[in-house]
């Protein structure tokens, strides 16, 4: 169909076809990137079952005055970073098999193994054993959040991606919230077992179970699916016509690939997500442990990291909610965001020990940052035109996002707890530096607005086709969301 031949879609029609996708895709997803981050973070929950001290994973160092035992958790900081190695090593290759097969069969064969990964933890018994454990669960996770990020482009307009990028992405905090409790149960069961072994055994069998709903419910794009009937895939794929964003494809486009590391957005974006991890590393790694060196008890511990959880999911939430009600203040929410978490940061940092209540909320409002994050990893889907560089973009900043993760569970490793002084102090400065990127990063790109404004005279030029798969260099038409 031409441009000129372009019929009008009927809002109420769209609206229908956008409701449909919003209770068919969305929970599959959020299901998914729960299940990613409560299997990923069991570990830490089973530290309060003898995990660590199975395992060797941590020693006493000494004792304070008042007899409480200083700590060194090298191994267990190791334990958790070799996720992130794992991720590191995988998101490249996942990102190629997801763009070159069936999104939907890499994610569900990628979820069944990394279920198998998570039952097998219970087997390990030392240091090495979790050391590869870890490492071939984060290789296997890391197929999953570059490919949804681009998969939603498939389906939502640019003004609807951050709010559909922030449920799912949301779900991060939702297995935070729902998790300890479920660990502390799973925790009492008494068998031959130790008492963390089945938390890895029950959760690893959901997994994998979970694999075979993603094998035949989640749908690939409106080109191919199933699920859609003819008049609602005409509407999708004007809907992809609409973004300006290039076509769905199955080749990958070197240029592309090329042209996306010339783009000073991968670095924004990753930058943004990579200084946003380490604080939201140390607290996904070392939260329960802090809390415990509040002076909370083991099961206390647990039970207070759900409101941690809630916050987390709940600021994303917001935050892509505002930025569908608001235009271009995605990156005013990005900054909100990171100087509340700065606030937070410094309270746990400068705040006196004797006040529980006090340091409790300053890692309270550490946990919003991470909306700052969910926004930053919508605006690298939504400022991306053309598919092998949406997905080149999109597998970068989650690299980032393992940097970052690798080194807050280092910076917290490193430094003696129940205090973590240093481990504070590394989070703030990290918060600090995304105020200065995201607020760069915005002059940067309503500049470039402004020059393909001056360049069209203000109006779309309308000719381009989506079957171009044009990058948003190359495409005139595309305009940045601020």
């Amino acid at each position: 169909m031409s441009k000129g031949e372009e019929e009008v879609i009927d809002y109420a029609t769209e609206k229908k076809l956008v409701r449909k996708l919003d209770f068919w895709i969305v929970p599959l997803m959020m299901v998914t990137y729960t299940l990613q981050s409560y299997d990923k973070g069991i570990m830490s929950a089973a530290t309060q079952f003898g995990f660590n001290t199975d395992l060797g994973l941590t020693r006493v160092i000494g004792h304070e005055a008042d007899g409480t035992a200083i700590t060194n958790n090298q191994k267990y900081s190791n334990a958790s970073m070799i996720f992130y190695i794992g991720y590191l090593c995988g998101t490249y290759p996942m990102m190629y098999l997801t763009q070159r097969f069936s999104t939907s069969r890499v994610l569900s064969i990628a979820t069944f193994f990394w279920g198998a990964v998570v039952l097998s933890t219970a087997g390990c018994y030392n240091y090495a054993g979790i050391m590869v454990n870890r490492f071939f669960l984060g290789f296997l996770e890391s197929a999953v959040a570059p490919a949804f990020t681009v998969l939603v482009t498939f389906w939502w307009t640019r003004e609807e991606q951050a709010l559909r990028t922030g449920l799912w992405y949301s779900c991060v905090g939702v297995a935070t919230t729902i998790s300890p409790l479920i660990n502390y149960g799973l925790g009492q069961i008494h068998s031959s077992l130790a008492s963390w072994k089945p938390i890895f055994l029950i959760l690893g069998a959901v997994t994998v179970l979970w694999s075979s709903v993603l094998f035949f419910c989640l749908p690939d794009s409106p080109l191919t699916t199933k699920g859609l009937t003819e008049p609602e895939r005409a509407i999708a794929i004007r809907r992809l016509e609409r973004n300006n964003a290039g076509t769905i494809s199955h080749t990958f486009n070197k240029a592309q690939f090329l042209e996306a590391f010339r783009d000073y957005k991968l670095y924004s974006c990753t930058l943004i997500i990579l200084l946003t991890g380490v604080p939201s590393g140390a607290i996904g790694t070392f939260g329960t442990v802090v809390i415990n060196g509040f002076g909370f008890s083991h099961f206390d511990s647990l039970a207070l990291t759900c409101p941690i959880g809630a916050i987390t999911a709940l600021s994303i939430l917001l935050g892509g909610y505002v930025t569908r009600k608001v235009n271009n203040v995605r990156y005013f929410v990005i900054i909100t965001f990171a100087l509340i978490s700065i606030a937070g940061a410094a309270i746990c940092w400068g705040g006196p020990r004797s006040d529980r209540g006090l340091l409790f909320a300053g890692i309270f409002l550490m946990a919003v940052q991470v909306a700052a994050g969910g926004l930053a990893v919508s605006l690298a889907a939504s400022n991306v035109a053309g598919h092998t560089k949406k997905a080149t973009i999109s597998a970068t900043t989650f690299i980032g996002y393992c940097v970052g993760n690798v080194i807050g569970p280092e910076i917290f490793g490193a430094s003696p707890g129940p205090v973590y002084h240093a481990g504070f102090v590394g989070s703030c400065i990290c918060l600090c530096l995304v105020v200065v990127i995201a607020a760069i990063t915005y002059f940067l790109l309503r500049r470039d607005n402004a020059k393909r404004d001056r360049m069209t005279g203000g109006a779309r030029l309308g000719i381009h086709s989506i079957d171009e798969d044009l990058s948003d260099m190359q495409n005139e038409d595309f305009r940045y969301v601020l």
